[in-house]
């Protein structure tokens, strides 16, 4: 049955609560997928209930697993802890303060939460998530939720282990240079830093010369990598930063990021 909101006779009238969401879907050895009640198959459970119940599309740049995940991210930190609005900001969304409230709204009007408690239908929903993730998902501690840290990036975190083979090997090839490129955070987020070592004519110290932050650590290792195909500069960009400070070096780093660029006129 196809509903894109909460029924007003309450899910516990009409399911059994004591199940995961779904249950009541068949399984038909001739058929490829889950039929519901109205006749209509389903890929999975997932696509069952992102679809038909939530009324959100699957498109190919979020998947119904990204949501799914996000979803149940969130029941299950409801549903655990005491999850405070500033801590649900900074840890589910980013820092996302209208993302949150955004989410929740959504949430309550879809019946899942009511006044931050997860309803009936909320944590069978919850238990059918928890039961068909993958099998390399992140666990769900008992008294703790993932972070989705890993879901960050335009690549949703499906490339992160080739990505950091390959800039792990980038980065080894400065780290004889006087002047290097670092992946570090920086004030808790993903960053690059420029480290000149032995500065100073009484006390050689190394420095932070310059430094720059990124919502998540897909657009460091973009930004990484394009550095990394100029390392026969990065003496010279250092010494930029050393002599004119890091402004000066922003401003010639984004003077030929686009220097190539031809402007659109049309």
């Amino acid at each position: 049955m196809t509903d894109f909101a909460p029924d007003p006779r309450g899910y516990a009238a009409r399911r059994n609560e004591h199940h995961p969401w779904g249950y009541w879907a068949r399984q038909d050895p001739a058929i490829d997928g889950l039929i519901d009640e109205d006749g209509t198959v389903w890929p999975s459970l997932r696509h069952y209930f992102w679809q038909a119940r939530l009324g959100m599309p699957s498109l190919g740049s979020y998947k119904v697993d990204d949501g799914c995940e996000l979803l149940l991210s969130i029941l299950h930190a409801l549903m655990n802890r005491m999850t405070g609005f500033e801590a649900a900001v900074a840890d589910l969304f980013g820092g996302g303060w209208q993302s949150q409230r955004h989410y929740m709204a959504w949430l309550q009007g879809q019946g899942m939460i009511k006044d931050r408690e997860v309803t009936v239908e909320g944590r069978a929903a919850a238990r059918m998530l928890a039961a068909t993730r993958s099998v390399n998902a992140p666990d769900l501690a008992p008294l703790d939720f993932p972070t989705l840290a890993g879901m960050n990036g335009l690549d949703g975190g499906r490339t992160r282990k080739e990505r950091e083979q390959v800039m792990a090997a980038q980065e080894a090839l400065g780290r004889a240079l006087r002047y290097r490129f670092v992946r570090e955070p920086v004030a808790g987020k993903a960053g690059i830093k420029l480290i000149g070592h032995e500065m100073g004519d009484a006390i050689p110290l190394t420095r932070v010369l310059w430094a720059l932050s990124f919502p998540d650590d897909y657009a460091r290792d973009r930004l990484f990598g394009w550095l990394a195909h100029h390392l026969d500069r990065w003496q010279a960009w250092g010494e930029m930063a050393a002599e004119g400070g890091s402004r000066a070096l922003t401003e010639h780093l984004l003077l030929l990021r686009f220097a190539d660029e031809r402007i659109d006129l049309g």
